[in-house]
This record gives structure tokens, C-alpha cells and sequence, in this order.
């Protein structure tokens, strides 16, 4: 599992804030496939409620998303910002939350063509599917540089640049992904180094 307490960290106001100031920094160049909006509403209804939603729904003025249609990452980044203290109440803090987030973002992916393919390259190996993950991040979002550095057979560190998910809900994804192949006992534990910056330690057994 991805580390961190989920009884502390920032309060649900300072993440909000922390949203708001991503989406100020993104450009229309900046998209994500609409599948990922849709998992995102979803997951928000299956973690919190129908009418949490609605509120989402309402905020980005969006009914529907197309699963493979372009959209502007500032859309994700608003929905996140309206249901997180929601959320947050109900699953012990905004990190959590962001977590659960980014492991429902995980599953949409391995959902998809480019996903499964990524699963049948890496045959369950730890070190051949992070080494193949970098693609997975460029064929779903327009955005973000992803380097890997190899600590040790188990260990590595992921450092992402200009990448508007906050790092919680990268360890979601990240965590989510390895749980996939034979690891057990996965931790990822990541930071922010930048405005848009962060890396993530990982290691498993």
C-alpha cells in the first residue's frame, strides 16, 4: 500500500488552494483522455455520493465525457477540487482521498488498449513494467517528463516534471500499478519538489 497517515496532512482548504493554483499553470496544450473524467466522477461516486457528483458536474459544466476525446487537464483538476473535502471527511484526510483517486485512474488505464497491451509487455515483472510505464503516462495525458532510477532489485526512485496530479494521487497510481504484477508489501512514498515537480521512492518485496 502507499504510504502516508491518513489522519494528517494539509487541511481541505490548502489543497483546494493547491488545485486551483495547477489549474492557473496549465495551458490548453495540457490534456487527458476523457476516460480518465469519466473514472474520476465514477470513483467519486462510489467514494462518496450521487449528489457530490452532481455538484462536480456542475462546476466544469460537463454532462458527458468521451472516453478517448482530449480534454483540458484544468477540467480534472476542478472536479478534484470540488468533491475533495467531501471526500476527505469520509475517508480520513485529503491524501487519502487523492490516493483513492489516483488508484481509480490506475484501473481506467489498465482498462484501456494501451493498458492491457502495458500488462501482457510486462508478464508480471516488477522491473519490466516500470520501465515501460513512462509510455503509458505519454499516450493518456499531453503533458509531464518521467525519469526512472534504479536503487536497487526492489527499490527505485520516479521523478515527474510538470505533472498536475498532486503527488498523493500519484502514489495512488503508482501504487495501484505494481500491485498488478507479482510485488508484494509496495510502498511509494512521494513528495513535491517543484510547482509542478515530484518524485516517489518505491520499493516492494
Amino acid at each position: 500500500m502507499s504510504a502516508g497517515d491518513v489522519g494528517s496532512g494539509r487541511a481541505p482548504d490548502a489543497w483546494a488552494q493547491e488545485l486551483t493554483r495547477r489549474q492557473a499553470l496549465a495551458t490548453p496544450a495540457d490534456t487527458l483522455r476523457g476516460m480518465f473524467l469519466r473514472g474520476t466522477l465514477e470513483a467519486i461516486r462510489e467514494l462518496g455520493n450521487e449528489a457530490l457528483v452532481k455538484r462536480c458536474r456542475e462546476a466544469c459544466a460537463h454532462e458527458n465525457f468521451v472516453e478517448l476525446f482530449n480534454y483540458p487537464v484544468q477540467l480534472q483538476l476542478q472536479i478534484m477540487a470540488v468533491a475533495l473535502e467531501a471526500l476527505a471527511v469520509k475517508h480520513g484526510s485529503c491524501e487519502e482521498a487523492l490516493r483513492l483517486l489516483g488508484r481509480k485512474a490506475l484501473s481506467d488505464f489498465l482498462a484501456s488498449k494501451a493498458g492491457k497491451m502495458l500488462l501482457v509487455v510486462s508478464g508480471g515483472e516488477v522491473s519490466r513494467l516500470l520501465n515501460n510505464a513512462p509510455t503509458g503516462y505519454r499516450v493518456s495525458t499531453s503533458y509531464g517528463e518521467h525519469t526512472l532510477r534504479w536503487v536497487g532489485p526492489t527499490s527505485c526512485q520516479w521523478t515527474m516534471k510538470r505533472q498536475f496530479m498532486p503527488h498523493p494521487f500519484e502514489e495512488g497510481v503508482l501504487a495501484a500499478l505494481l500491485e498488478n504484477t507479482r510485488a508484494r508489501n509496495v510502498r511509494v512514498v512521494g513528495r513535491q519538489t517543484g510547482a509542478l515537480d515530484s518524485e516517489y521512492d518505491i520499493s516492494w518485496e
